[in-house]
């Protein structure tokens, strides 16, 4: 299966198009990178490079666990951003593992890197949002992450991964966001159904 960098900059704007109105920037600033990945040209990553959007990843969802754990006032919110920093912390350490096993260095890529950008600006949109909104939000933030890796492994890094132990590893992951994905979103149902702005 060929990815193009059209369909890839379709993944990864999704995790920033529930924002596109917010904040001070315009759509634009949101939608750094994927403009470049419209060129219709091939996305081909190493194992150094999958390991590295895999890391970037985990660490995205540490991040917005941590915002989520420290602001979320709904205990159902609130206890699924803390379980977030625990098991991504988790798969971290674990991928590490088996970098430091099969000798993979990570090696960051135009994917990678936009991750980490789209990371930063969910905190920066999330730390604006107050009151009752927040625990929508942050719950909104939680499944369109999920969402955006769960596109990501199946449409482009379980294509091209090709250590096993790596691969394996990636398998594991995939039913692990399967699972958060499932939980956050029904989360995201209650909330949005009791939320009265």
């Amino acid at each position: 299966m060929r990815i193009t960098r059209t369909m890839l900059g379709l993944a990864m704007v999704g995790t920033t198009v529930m924002f596109g109105g917010c904040g001070e920037g315009n759509a634009h600033d949101n939608l750094v990178g994927p403009q470049e990945a419209a060129a219709g040209q091939p996305v081909m990553l190493s194992d150094g490079q999958i390991l590295s959007v895999l890391l970037v990843a985990n660490a995205g969802e540490v991040m917005l666990g941590q915002v989520g754990q420290a602001r979320a006032t709904d205990p159902t919110a609130r206890d699924f951003n803390a379980r977030m920093v625990t098991m991504h912390t988790e798969v971290i350490q674990r991928l590490e593992q088996v970098a430091q096993a099969q000798g993979i260095a990570p090696a960051e890529n135009p994917v990678s890197q936009h991750l980490q950008m789209t990371t930063q600006r969910t905190v920066e949109l999330l730390d604006a949002v107050q009151g009752g909104a927040f625990d929508l939000s942050v719950m909104d933030a939680q499944v369109a992450a999920h969402a955006g890796t769960a596109l990501l492994g199946d449409g482009l890094l379980a294509q091209q991964v090709q250590n096993p132990a790596l691969k394996q590893e990636l398998m594991a992951i995939r039913k692990t966001v399967q699972m958060h994905l499932q939980e956050a979103s029904n989360i995201q149902v209650t909330l949005y159904n009791a939320y009265k702005p």
